[in-house]
């Protein structure tokens, strides 16, 4: 057992690394690797103990999150239907907890890796490696690069997989524009929408959960596209990655997320570079312009000036029934429970049969899941423990890549408060993996931002 320990604890960071990676590309084998990395941190820290770091989270921090397991484990007491929301609740936040766990205790940055990593920092680090390529002639050009990501702090080499996959999902997504989906009669409505032929999803279940998604990639390519002008060839990289993000957002005709992503871009403007307000209008436009009729039929269904969206009222329902569930049941309905209690309040469509796993919104869906005090703890975490810890970065970071990652995750969050006023793609096993992700990064980031010198 000591020698499989050894060896594994010499793999975890890996796993770790490659699970962040395939998260939005296929769910049940991304939850696969969760497993398998998480076991592999459990057997380490079995054998040999758990590793010699101080603790990323306060002890109320802490008791946050535990307290948050708890009501969610206590609300399964209230589901319609308590095996199904056990289930649920096991495979779900069971790899939220496992991921995470793993996450606070390998992707933190030991005393030997760097803590201040600058544009001219990787552009030294880069040219070493060219140097040495040129004098040793054992090296292609991948394995240059491969020795510069693996001499990038952990968290920053997470977030570096993050995007450099996010090029792949985008790459899928305007592919199925230009050839079109197979499935594609799915999310298209020709009656209401008769310019919209297609709207992509890539590898993600849905055009708005892929919406969502790239909302995130979006906020992290600016960051970081903000915080490298003194490098060229990395700044064009980020630029290249946002870009085509946001090319395979507009096809995703997700006018939530849209939204989003303006509002997100906005801020930007107003918190971190006022300069910028002109070109993200520029281009707008041209997405404008690249979208066509199309586009322009979704941005006007939005204040109901289009035929009168079905959509939009449906929406408008899902918010009317969760109100009513929340008045009749204080505790919640517990977790995975909204599904099983929605036809009883389901008065807009008067089918019994409709499945309506979530309301639509974030917080309302939270709220009647998990009541009050659940909502609360989770805000207290989100609000409290993540953003706060984020904000501190994106002003206060000592170095340009601390400071990205911190703004990387406020205007992260502006999207998804805003996207999830109206969508709740957080549901999704692959989103909240991210969601959960991304805040652990920003603590760890925090950490090494007090302990730098």
């Amino acid at each position: 057992m000591t020698k499989l320990a050894n060896y594994l604890e010499n793999k975890i960071w890996y796993m770790l690394l490659f699970t962040v990676a395939v998260i939005p590309l296929e769910q049940e084998f991304t939850s696969f690797c969760v497993a398998m990395t998480f076991i592999g941190a459990v057997i380490v820290s079995h054998v040999k103990g758990r590793p010699q770091q101080e603790n990323v989270l306060k002890p109320w921090q802490q008791g946050a999150f535990y307290a948050l397991l708890l009501i969610a484990l206590v609300s399964v007491y209230f589901s319609l239907d308590r095996f199904l929301s056990f289930w649920n609740l096991v495979y779900v936040v069971g790899q939220y907890a496992a991921l995470f766990f793993v996450l606070l205790r390998y992707a933190s940055v030991g005393n030997s890796e760097k803590c201040i990593v600058d544009s001219e920092g990787l552009a030294n680090t880069k040219q070493n490696t060219k140097n040495n390529s040129l004098n040793t002639n054992h090296y292609s050009l991948i394995t240059n690069y491969y020795k510069l990501f693996t001499n990038l702090p952990r968290p920053l080499q997470l977030i570096g997989a993050f995007l450099i996959v996010s090029l792949l999902v985008s790459a899928i997504g305007i592919a199925q524009k230009i050839f079109g989906v197979t499935a594609e009669g799915i999310w298209v409505d020709p009656a209401q929408f008769p310019d919209l032929k297609v709207r992509v999803f890539s590898t993600l279940v849905n055009p708005n959960i892929l919406a969502g998604y790239l909302v995130l990639v979006v906020a992290y390519s600016t960051a970081f596209f903000n915080q490298t002008k003194a490098y060229k060839k990395w700044r064009l990289a980020f630029l290249a990655t946002g870009l085509l993000a946001a090319v395979c957002l507009l096809y995703t005709y997700s006018r939530g997320n849209w939204v989003a992503c303006a509002v997100m871009l906005l801020a930007f403007c107003v918190l971190f570079c006022r300069k910028a307000f002109i070109p993200i209008l520029g281009g707008g436009a041209a997405a404008l312009a690249l979208g066509g009729q199309a586009v322009l039929q979704r941005l006007e269904s939005i204040r109901g000036g289009y035929g009168g969206d079905t959509s939009i009222a449906l929406r408008m329902a899902y918010l009317k029934s969760t109100k009513w569930i929340i008045e009749e049941f204080p505790f919640g309905v517990g977790w995975y429970g909204y599904r099983f209690v929605y036809p009883t309040y389901n008065f807009y469509l008067a089918d019994k049969n409709v499945i309506m796993y979530h309301c639509h919104n974030i917080f309302l869906n939270i709220w009647a899941e998990l009541g009050a005090h659940g909502l609360l703890v989770f805000l207290v975490i989100w609000f409290g423990i993540f953003l706060p810890a984020g904000w501190r970065l994106a002003y206060q970071g000592r170095s340009l890549w601390l400071k990205a990652m911190g703004r990387g995750y406020v205007l992260a969050t502006v999207g998804i408060i805003v996207g999830g006023l109206t969508d709740h793609v957080y549901f999704n096993t692959q989103m909240g993996l991210l969601f959960w992700t991304l805040g652990g990064l920003t603590l760890l980031c925090a950490r090494l931002n007090e302990q730098c010198d």
